[in-house]
């Protein structure tokens, strides 16, 4: 059990019913979690980019040469001969 002002349970209810449809109060806890870990995740590749212009570099040029890599998906292998 988490405790909780009163304000601060009216508060997440709103937002539940307000931003998130009408969710209880935990599933809001949980989507606001969610977007927090989200926003630092952000946060942080920004820090790593703005910190380190050419490690970023680096970064999205590896990207890009495993993204070239990709193979599309073929129906035309069924398995092994039986």
């Amino acid at each position: 059990m988490l405790r909780v002002s009163e304000e601060t349970r009216d508060r997440v209810l709103r937002i539940g019913r307000e931003e998130f449809g009408g969710v209880s109060a935990d599933e809001t806890v949980r989507r606001l979690i969610d977007e927090h870990w989200q926003a630092a995740a952000v946060a942080s590749v920004q820090r790593y980019r703005d910190s380190d212009p050419l490690g970023w570099s680096d970064y999205l040029a590896g990207a890009a040469e495993l993204s070239a890599a990709d193979a599309p998906i073929s129906d035309e292998w069924t398995g092994p001969a039986e």
